[in-house]
């Protein structure tokens, strides 16, 4: 399915056990594999032995198999083990920053501040406050997670309470997440989908593929590249689920960034967030002038730039890499010519009804149109469009750990733009 950011389940898990495990359960874990001793861990984080061994066979029901060894006094991971462990560490290192970043402005001091949330923070909480940064109202981010309203709110606001940080502002109309809570709630959708990630990685090592790859898509790929390695990995992957994710560039890049999505595949900007970000290029593609098949310039045999003056443009947003290639061509247009009267929209959709109906002309890729060029409806006007060059190619966190089915996507992704360069219109 295909829609826009930023709605999504936060749960994913079938069944009637619990959509995460509790959180409690994963830092005596963390702590247990760090000591190898079980007794050494419920020290650590505060319970006593008969809880430990209780919430470690909780943990071990919810990731379907022994997590650990025993050997007399001491305890090593098992295979199992081994992926919990890893997704259980980096989780807790998303506590851990979190904790430090709020530490600095809490009113308890920054030693009791990180200490309590990295304790005491629980599952319950980080969603609750997660599905409000998702849905900007405790009315829906209740509906979000099916629970009562006033228990996603006492969530949240416990959470607030136990950091002595403000997280919500309501001082203008309506609630909203303070500078301190838009940071926590990031970590807490990494946090989330490092666990989802967990429990999707010991599945894959029973044989069974059944996760969920979310896809941010820019428009250039969303006709044919995208669907065709979805095609290629759901023929061999068949229980895996997919989630394509449409949206502008900047709030699919934040998306990204909190772990909403695993990659953004399109046209990159080749931005610089401090080494937080990884680009990969999968091939370059130009753009053409398009125009509807019967267009008046699609008949001559050379176009100007006085030509392409006199009619109208339906175009993308500012601020996007085809806008930029127009603006600057542009600038060669006779100085009679007139920018007035544009229609901008980053629906491809709305672009080819436009154009159908008008004498309007746009820039686009000749991948988009090419169901169009065949069936006789758009065509390409024959004016080179200098400088018109993109990479194209796919967009991830630096720190993402992929699990098998999130590398098989990306293997079927590279095939599918193979298979485009054999068989690009004009080749």
């Amino acid at each position: 399915m295909s829609r826009a950011l930023p709605d999504r389940s936060l749960s994913g898990l079938e069944g009637s056990m619990p959509p995460y495990p509790n959180l409690r359960h994963v830092r005596l874990f963390d702590a247990a594999v760090d000591r190898a001793s079980l007794s050494c861990a419920a020290e650590a984080v505060h319970i006593s032995q008969p809880a430990a061994s209780q919430a470690l066979s909780k943990l071990e029901a919810f990731f379907g198999g022994l997590l650990l060894h025993r050997q007399g006094a001491r305890v090593s991971p098992t295979e199992r083990g081994l992926v919990v462990a890893r997704r259980a560490r980096r989780s807790l290192e998303f506590l851990h920053l979190a904790s430090a970043n709020l530490a600095r402005h809490s009113a308890i001091g920054k030693g009791l501040a990180m200490n309590l949330l990295e304790v005491h923070a629980t599952i319950t909480q980080l969603r609750a406050l997660s599905a409000f940064a998702d849905t900007g109202t405790f009315q829906g981010a209740a509906r979000l997670l099916g629970q009562a309203e006033p228990s996603v709110q006492r969530a949240a606001r416990q959470l607030e309470r136990m950091v002595s940080v403000p997280l919500f502002d309501s001082a203008q109309r309506g609630l909203r997440l303070t500078p301190a809570g838009s940071m926590l709630a990031s970590h807490a959708h990494l946090i989330l989908r490092e666990l989802d990630s967990a429990r999707e990685e010991v599945r894959e090592m029973e044989g069974t593929f059944d996760g969920r790859i979310i896809i941010g898509t820019l428009p250039l790929v969303r006709t044919k590249i995208i669907p065709a390695a979805i095609a290629k990995l759901s023929s061999r992957r068949p229980q895996a689920s997919f989630e394509i994710l449409d949206g502008d560039y900047e709030s699919l890049l934040a998306a990204l960034m909190v772990g909403k999505i695993d990659l953004l595949v399109g046209a990159l900007r080749r931005r610089n967030l401090d080494n937080r970000l990884v680009e990969e290029t999968l091939f370059s593609d130009g753009l053409s002038i398009i125009a509807r098949a019967d267009h008046p310039l699609r008949q001559k045999q050379r176009v100007t730039y006085r030509d392409l003056a006199r009619y109208p443009w339906v175009l993308p947003r500012q601020g996007t890499p085809a806008r930029a290639i127009f603006n600057a061509f542009a600038e060669r247009f006779p100085e009679e010519s007139s920018a007035s009267g544009i229609i901008e929209t980053g629906s491809l959709v709305a672009v080819r009804g436009i154009l159908l109906q008008t004498e309007r002309l746009t820039i686009l890729s000749r991948q988009q149109i090419e169901y169009d060029e065949k069936a006789g409806l758009l065509g390409v006007v024959p004016f080179d469009l200098p400088h018109s060059d993109r990479p194209i190619g796919m967009a991830r966190r630096s720190n993402w750990e992929p699990t098998i089915l999130q590398r098989d996507f990306i293997a079927a992704l590279q095939e599918a733009v193979a298979e485009r360069e054999d068989h690009a219109p004009g080749t």
